[in-house]
Order: C-alpha cells, then sequence, then structure tokens
C-alpha cells in the first residue's frame, strides 16, 4: 500500500505520499478564455504570460499541481509516447492539490481512483481489530442516474455510509478522496467515542416489535451479519474480490 506522509501537529492531516500518478496532462495558454481568473492559483513570482503547462499528479489520499512552461509539457507529451518518459519537476514548481475556482473546475474534468467510480482506495487497521475501508461506488437515483460516491466503512461497529454524513460523500475528485480518508483517520483515533457497535439488545427489541406489529416471527438478525449479507460489508467484499 502507498505510504502517506502527515503533519507533525495533525496526525489526521495528510501532507505528502511516496508516490503519484499521472491522470492529467494540459496546456493553459492566453487563449483560454478565462485565462486571467485561472491565473491568478499561480503565485506571482510563478506567473508567465505565455502560459502553462500543468501536470495533476494523485494519490490515494493527497494530490499536487506541477506547473513548468508549455514547451517542457509539450515535449513530454511528444517522449511519452510508451509511458516511459520522466518528467523533470525541477524545471518548475509544484502546489499541493488540485486547483478550484473560476475556470478550474471546468477544465479539471471529475475523476475516481478506480476505473468505473467502483474499487477500494484504501484501508487502515482498527485498534481493535478489522479494517476501516475507503471505497468508491456508483449511487444510483431515482432517475436511473448513477453518481460516483465515496465512503469509508468501519468493520468493528458497522456504520453505513448511506445514513452517516460524515461517512460518504459525491466523488468528483482527489479532494473528496483525501476527506473521507481523513475522516476515516479520525474515526480510528477518536474509536473510544466514535466507533460503538450496535448493541444486540436493540437488534432484539426492534425486532420482536417488528413482529408483533405485522404479525409475523422474523428470526433476530444481528448487526454484524446483515452487513454482511446486505450491507457496506458485502458491498467491499464484492469490491476486493473484482480488484484489479
Amino acid at each position: 500500500m502507498n505510504g502517506h506522509t502527515v503533519s507533525e501537529t495533525n496526525p489526521t492531516y495528510v501532507n505528502g505520499a511516496n508516490r503519484y500518478r499521472m491522470p492529467f496532462v494540459g496546456i493553459l495558454t492566453p487563449t483560454h478564455p478565462q485565462f486571467e481568473e485561472m491565473q491568478e492559483y499561480v503565485l506571482p513570482e510563478h506567473r508567465c504570460p505565455e502560459g502553462y503547462g500543468l501536470v495533476f499528479l494523485e494519490s490515494e489520499e493527497h494530490s499536487a499541481t506541477y506547473i513548468g512552461s508549455v514547451h517542457q509539457i509539450e515535449e513530454y507529451r511528444a517522449a511519452n509516447t510508451d509511458g516511459t518518459a520522466v518528467l523533470d519537476i525541477s524545471q518548475g514548481v509544484t502546489y499541493a492539490f488540485w486547483p478550484h475556482g473560476e475556470g478550474w473546475d471546468k477544465y479539471l474534468p471529475a475523476n475516481t481512483w478506480n476505473p468505473g467510480g467502483e474499487g477500494i482506495v484504501t484501508e487502515f487497521d482498527h485498534p481493535l481489530g478489522g479494517k476501516v475501508t475507503v471505497y468508491e461506488y456508483l449511487k444510483a437515483g431515482a432517475d436511473g442516474e448513477k453518481t460516483p460516491m465515496v465512503a469509508f466503512h468501519c468493520e468493528h461497529c458497522h456504520n453505513e455510509p448511506e445514513r452517516d454524513h460524515e461517512s460518504a460523500q459525491a466523488n468528483r475528485e482527489p479532494q473528496d478522496r483525501r476527506w473521507t480518508a481523513r475522516n476515516a483517520r479520525v474515526h480510528i483515533r477518536q474509536h473510544d467515542q466514535r466507533c460503538r457497535p450496535i448493541d444486540p439488545r436493540i437488534v432484539e427489541t426492534v425486532t420482536a416489535v417488528a413482529n408483533e406489529k405485522y404479525g409475523v416471527n422474523n428470526p433476530v438478525v444481528t448487526w454484524e451479519s446483515r452487513c454482511s449479507t446486505a450491507g457496506p460489508c458485502a458491498q467491499i467484499r464484492h469490491l476486493r474480490a473484482h480488484r484489479r
């Protein structure tokens, strides 16, 4: 698994990775109708009126933007037809994260970590056993359209991402996955307050009330069992089985 570095003052704040991949390479020139607004992202001492060569990098929990000359990136593109060219980052500057704001949100296409938007992003060991997994999935809407989502799931307390607003969110870019992984790290570090397995007595009581109300005799299904057969545990197991 890819290693990440964290802040000395905040162990849930990831500030770097051992390895990055480059999903996008682009050029930004004055011909772009929002060039001036987009150039505001670049510090004054790094601005270039001729334009910029851009490389967008990402890891499971971090992202960065390399800014070089248009000429450098054009040469890199030409030399990288077989995927073996090496980018010399000493020729430019690297900023943490991908840019946002005027122009950038349309310039950068949405992306997911796994092809198709479904798969494991990363996972952590839980101090009490099991894993806390960050994963991507597609959520079907009422109109049948599928929205890319990213969530984390704890095998100890079996949190339900669809009900816990801190567990799941729309998945459009590296920052979404970074924030979800950050929430997973917080969940682990504060597991004594945040990680509370469902009391089996509650499940028994809910089942008994439902049986009496509807005149049925359904057996008690534990929270863990339900998660394993029809919940996030089952979903994650399926994603791991199809991991590329």
